[in-house]
């Protein structure tokens, strides 16, 4: 059973996705269950923008996924050496960015070199955003537009109130994107972009 598991999934993908794809004529972005092949590599590079703590959320869940992966919340550009992906979890918490030494100009600054060294490199950027209706602010907002010009792929909630300009920023951009109900339903997402 265990052989043909594999081959299921992806004949359930290959008929359900038609359907689930919406099409960008008609002003909406393009949405997938999860991605129909993988776009990122091992070893990953799991940081936060805006230093929420949701960002520990998926290094569990990556750990979960048995993904090779280190979370690093204040990496800077300097510290893509050794990756072949990043992460990055957006959320503003001043309580989180209390704990670092950079104000919220610097950790905007810090999160656009980190995704220009990426993007310079050829390293695949997956933005998560699973923060929720706690952290839509306008300085999570002014990260997202930071970011996702330079993203490969966007993972969000569904039940976002900002969602409306977020999905413009994303279908502007061309962003293949994945909306869960919950972070419960992150797991599946995540996994396709590496398997």
């Amino acid at each position: 059973m265990k052989r043909f598991l594999p081959a299921l999934v992806c004949l359930c993908v290959a008929i359900i996705l038609p359907f689930l794809l919406v099409s960008s004529s008609s002003g909406k972005i393009s949405t997938y269950p999860n991605l129909p092949a993988p776009i990122a590599k091992e070893k990953i590079l799991i940081t936060s923008a805006g230093q929420a703590v949701e960002s520990t959320v998926l290094k569990s869940i990556a750990d979960q996924l048995n993904l090779e992966s280190d979370y690093r919340p204040r990496a800077l550009a300097a510290d893509l050496y050794d990756y072949k992906s990043v992460v990055i979890v957006v959320g503003f918490s001043k309580n989180g960015l209390s704990q670092t030494i950079r104000s919220i100009k610097e950790e905007n600054g810090r999160s656009k070199e980190l995704i220009m060294e990426a993007e310079a490199n050829a390293i695949p950027v997956i933005l998560v955003d699973i923060t929720g209706v706690l952290r839509e602010d306008a300085i999570t907002h002014s990260l997202l537009e930071t970011i996702i010009p330079h993203i490969t792929y966007y993972i969000g909630l569904k039940n976002s109130n900002y969602n409306h300009d977020v999905r413009g920023l994303l279908k502007e951009n061309h962003i293949p994107t994945t909306l869960v109900n919950h972070i419960n339903d992150i797991e599946v997402p995540f996994n396709s972009a590496y398997r």
